[in-house]
């Protein structure tokens, strides 16, 4: 929550100052509590998942969306960049649209956008996305990260509904 404050009051006043550099700590400080999930799922001392898994996932998405934001304002996609850009954009749109309307979906249903990631992905080379030309790398590192870390957020939200939904039917089952 203290650090959802502090990126939502960086929105409002530091948007066209920022650099990516100062996104660095709060990006690490998000990826330290992503890592905290085991299977997905945040869990206690004592290993058992409490209630709210939902909200925290939410506070983190919105966090990691908050640093996109403020990235995309202040930084350029080099035009190198701009299919990867493209692409990522269109499966954020496609993941956030399952998410909202939902419904019973398999994990056949979520392999496509599964592929689209994994693809982006091995574009990379040690973590950066690098040119083809000439082995640099362009402008527009940081909105490309935080879209794809985005993209990977939506889908673990949406293989946990997909779990969660699993779960309902076998207590179900149990109940008849």
């Amino acid at each position: 929550m203290e650090i959802r404050g502090q990126l939502e009051g960086l929105v409002m006043t530091h948007r066209w100052t920022l650099r990516e550099t100062d996104l660095w700590n709060y990006e690490n400080a998000l990826r330290d509590i992503d890592r905290m999930r085991v299977d997905g799922k945040f869990v206690d001392s004592e290993g058992n998942k409490p209630q709210g898994q939902y909200v925290l996932l939410y506070l983190l998405r919105r966090c990691y969306g908050l640093i996109y934001r403020l990235l995309s304002s202040s930084e350029p996609v080099s035009e190198e960049l701009m299919p990867i850009a493209n692409k990522l954009s269109t499966v954020k749109k496609c993941l956030n649209e399952v998410l909202k309307y939902g419904g019973p979906f398999s994990p056949r249903d979520l392999y496509p956008y599964q592929l689209a990631l994994h693809q982006i992905d091995q574009m990379r080379k040690d973590g950066k996305f690098i040119s083809g030309e000439d082995g640099s790398i362009p402008e527009g590192q940081g909105i490309l990260m935080a879209h794809l870390n985005e993209c990977h957020e939506l889908l673990e939200m949406l293989k946990e509904a997909m779990s969660d939904d699993d779960e309902e039917e076998d207590d179900e089952e149990e109940d008849e």
